[in-house]
């Protein structure tokens, strides 16, 4: 098999991974401060100082890291000169994770913590949501803890309700051994600003009734859609799917985003058959010519969704290809007959730019949609979000990142 002829990276491990731009994450932490613009008012700086000018800045790192590699995203994050100030994760293990890796910036746990797990989050120096009475009558008892706590302004998910919110803050100051850091809720329409107006209008009186209790509590409610209203910034924001360049279903030419996530394999098997001729599992896809068919060793148990056979695309040596058939669960098949050149050990791109098209565009001085393919596309393919699509890519592929020298 040739190792390649064409310009990219691979894994050791595998002909099938996944590649991860730091600099892309570095230019969307970039946007993402350029639309921050909010002073930071009465906040002590005892409590996580802002690392930059505006409102504090978490990054959202659950899930690991979207896909991307949460503890080296952290790494990269906690070394940024744009400056993060927090990192939010889902859970005690994924907070954890990130210690035994080295990274010290504060860490919330957006979830409730299970009672049995909360001296082990203690221990790792972890900050604690709480959401209920239990469970703050629970962290106190298992010692000093750093707490944020959330309240419901319509989500009704997780969180105090208003009405109760008073009584709680009374509850949470008459037990000394907890530290109420923050105040936040979730925002259910992020993108829209009238959803965003209504749950900000309960937000803004649950801030009022905090501030007659608590003088060092900062505040939080806006995500990563949410930046575009600084009404709704508060003294943190919570960024997750912008920080690594993504949109939930679209790509809108007025974000200044750069996906950092690529999915690419080598062909590790080529085929010709006859007109006629079917492939895959139920054979859902039949050659009406001959046909020349590249295997690649990557499938839906790697997060590439079944729901994609026959609906794909792929990029190779510069050029558009079909996926054709079933996706089966380590293996998928391109019709490859109008790259007839190709080579056992040429690089399939599934998402991301082919370099090979790109150098020829550049070549002619021109640009095209046709160098990139998005996570975007699949999420619109398959009627759902790039949350889910990312998260899933984290399955079994290998990660390679890439850094250059930015001048």
């Amino acid at each position: 098999m040739l190792p390649t002829r064409q310009a990219n990276l691979t894994s050791i491990r595998r002909d099938a991974w996944v590649e991860v731009d730091l600099n892309a994450i570095e230019l969307n932490l970039k946007f993402i401060r350029s639309r921050l613009t909010s002073p930071i008012k009465g906040i002590s700086p005892d409590i996580a100082p802002p690392a930059c000018q505006g409102p504090r800045l978490m990054a959202v790192v659950k899930s690991d890291g979207y896909g991307h590699g949460a503890a080296s995203v952290a790494e990269l994050l906690e070394a940024s000169s744009e400056g993060i100030d927090w990192l939010g994760v889902a859970s005690i293990d994924e907070g954890t994770q990130l210690r035994a890796s080295g990274i010290k910036l504060p860490v919330l746990i957006l979830s409730p913590t299970p009672s049995w797990a909360i001296t082990t989050a203690l221990e790792n120096n972890l900050d604690i949501t709480l959401t209920s009475e239990k469970q703050i009558r629970d962290v106190a008892a298992c010692g000093k803890a750093r707490v944020h706590l959330k309240i419901d302004t319509g989500m009704h998910r997780l969180g105090v309700q208003f009405e109760k919110l008073e009584d709680t803050l009374k509850l949470i100051k008459s037990l000394e051994n907890l530290e109420l850091v923050s105040v936040y809720s979730h925002l259910a329409k992020a993108a829209n600003e009238e959803a965003v107006t209504v749950q900000n209008q309960l937000f803004s009186q649950a801030v009022e009734l905090t501030k007659k209790h608590f003088a060092n509590t900062f505040f939080h409610l806006a995500s990563s859609e949410a930046t575009a209203f600084p009404q709704v910034h508060y003294d943190l924001v919570r960024v997750g799917l912008y920080l690594y360049g993504l949109q939930p279903d679209t790509v809108s030419p007025d974000l200044a985003l750069r996906p950092a996530l690529s999915v690419r394999a080598r062909i590790n098997h080529i085929n010709k058959i006859a007109a006629g001729q079917s492939v895959g599992y139920s054979w859902t896809w039949t050659a009406k010519k001959e046909t020349l068919l590249a295997s690649i060793p990557i499938g839906y148990a790697d997060g590439v969704d079944r729901g994609l056979s026959n609906r794909m695309q792929g990029l190779l040596m510069g050029k558009k290809i079909n996926q054709v058939g079933r996706i089966s669960m380590d293996q998928m098949l391109f019709d490859i007959t109008d790259v007839p050149e190709a080579q056992e050990g040429d690089v399939i791109t599934l998402i991301g730019s082919d370099n090979e098209m790109a150098k020829i565009e550049m070549a002619k001085k021109t640009t095209s949609t046709q160098t990139t393919l998005t996570l975007s596309q699949w999420a619109e393919t398959l009627d759902t979000i790039t949350y889910e699509l990312a998260c899933r890519l984290r399955t079994r592929l290998p990660r390679v990142y890439t850094r250059t020298k930015q001048k």
